[in-house]
């Protein structure tokens, strides 16, 4: 990453490589800080990695010595000594754990201290940067050496450890809960154990030559048992470990990159993470792709408010109600009387199933007025309904929204100021006199109407009359 070539092709760019990179920077580095500082900070960063990186090969190494766990707890088994009292298993269960403790704390103690040599020459760079940094190389190659050591180690030893508590661990339980016939023990007995079993089962045959068969068979069966879980534990993790290499040397190590692609803003940058080989390619897109939207207005392209450019699609179902200010037929004024008044109020995707309760329900008179309450549906549509005042042009809204499934994005109410006397609006009474109902359908036929996907539709009209105070016979279903 570093190459002539490379440099070349990415231009005065600030491109910042480590490998333990954990979080993305969110604080303006400041680079008159105190040097002391800047590298603790460092430190803190890199060191959970650094742990994280020893834990996933801690977890590596024990699951690639599974069959040695299982050895050494079949081994357990069979030198298990089944007549031993629970004081001495849970006695042995408090030495193993010692012994855990023992490899954990011998472990910490050479991992700090040559890790706070390592730092502490670290820190002496700032200072003697060519001494320190010789210092501080010799002590990480050698401490790692160390480290690596007492950590095999540890894992050596907690493997044994837990697997023979496991054995001791689950015995102690059973004999607890009185299965399988077993029960606590607390007088000590004659030892017995599967092995010694076997043995002397072995040594009670009377013929020498098929005691020494049947010796020998039994040896060479285990031995062969065992080598054969060797070898197939290693076939596996020889598999791996080579698909693992084979990936490495085609892609590269895995690495995480912080880009700067603008040196003049480095608050704003790119962390870029995967094989070495892919990030190269990764960080020539990164940079031509900054310098195409670089200062551009993207905002002229996609920016603009969704209203002004999503439409709604074609209406399968519009239910409209028409409202009077006269409560039941003929809809004309007697003579000498105002003129009969009349407003229509269109609800979008009506509801499926409206029945006329519900529409009657919705639809109950109202005092008409100057004020508008209007609202924004999530379908693309609006409602508007105008009312006495604001309360009741907001409440006959709110009560017709009920008809359709849409939802009310924005709600407003405004009212009529200047206008002319004549025809400005005065409040009246207004009642529910009928609803119709468009339905469109697809259709296969050639007749209907199209919307602008070239998809054709079959029309349907149905009416139903709202001004009796009960539901009149033969009312058309509004499914």
């Amino acid at each position: 990453m570093q190459s002539q070539v490379v440099r070349n092709l990415i231009g005065e760019r600030t491109i910042d490589i480590f490998a333990d990179l954990t979080a993305p920077e969110t604080e303006e580095q400041d680079e008159n800080q105190n040097p002391i500082r800047r590298w603790l900070v460092g430190l803190a960063k890199r060191l959970p990695g650094f742990i994280l990186s020893i834990f996933e090969r801690a977890v590596s190494w024990l699951l690639s010595n599974a069959w040695s766990i299982i050895v050494e707890s079949a081994h357990t088994i069979a030198n298990f000594d089944w007549n031993q009292t629970d004081v001495s298993l849970q006695r042995e269960i408090l030495n193993n754990n010692v012994q855990i403790a023992g490899a954990l704390g011998q472990t910490l103690g050479t991992g700090s201290v040559w890790l706070a040599s390592v730092a502490l020459a670290t820190g002496a760079t700032l200072k003697f940067p060519v001494l320190g940094g010789r210092v501080a190389l010799a002590l990480a190659e050698e401490g790692g050496e160390e480290i690596r050591g007492q950590v095999v180690n540890l894992l050596t030893a907690t493997r044994g450890a837990l697997a023979r508590n496991a054995v001791l661990g689950t015995m102690l339980t059973l004999r607890r809960l009185r299965l399988f016939g077993l029960a606590p023990i607390t007088q000590q007995r004659e030892p017995w154990t599967i092995a010694g079993a076997i043995e002397e089962r072995i040594e009670s045959i009377d013929n020498e030559l098929l005691r020494a068969f049947v010796e020998n068979f039994v040896e060479g069966a285990a031995d062969a048992i065992i080598e054969v879980g060797y070898v197939v534990s290693y076939a596996i993790d020889d598999y791996y470990s080579s698909a693992r290499l084979a990936n490495e040397t085609l892609l590269g190590e895995e690495r995480a990159v912080k880009l700067i692609p603008d040196r003049n803003n480095e608050e704003e940058f790119i962390t870029l993470r995967g094989p070495q080989e892919l990030l190269k390619q990764n960080v020539q897109t990164a940079i031509t792709t900054h310098a195409w939207v670089h200062n551009r207005d993207l905002g002229q392209l996609v920016g603009q408010p969704a209203e002004d450019w999503v439409r709604a699609g074609m209406q399968r179902r519009k239910l409209t109600i028409v409202f009077k200010s006269k409560q039941q037929p003929p809809w004309k004024a007697a003579p000498g009387q105002p003129r009969v008044k009349e407003c229509t109020y269109t609800i979008p995707d009506a509801d499926l199933g409206l029945t006329w309760q519900r529409i009657k329900t919705a639809a109950s008179h109202y005092t008409w007025g100057p004020f508008l309450a209007y609202a924004n549906l999530d379908n693309g549509r609006q409602m508007a309904v105008y009312g006495a005042t604001e309360a009741e042009a907001e409440r006959k809204l709110r009560e017709l929204k009920t008809l359709t499934n849409a939802e009310i994005l924005t709600l407003s109410v405004s009212q009529e100021k200047d206008r002319h006397p004549g025809l400005r609006k005065q409040p009246i009474e207004m009642y529910p006199a009928y609803a119709t109902l468009l339905i469109r359908r697809s259709t296969a036929e050639a007749t209907g109407t199209n919307d602008l996907s070239g998809n054709n539709y079959a029309q349907e009209l149905r009416r139903m009359e709202l001004w009796p105070d009960s539901e009149p016979e033969g009312t058309e279903s509004f499914q």
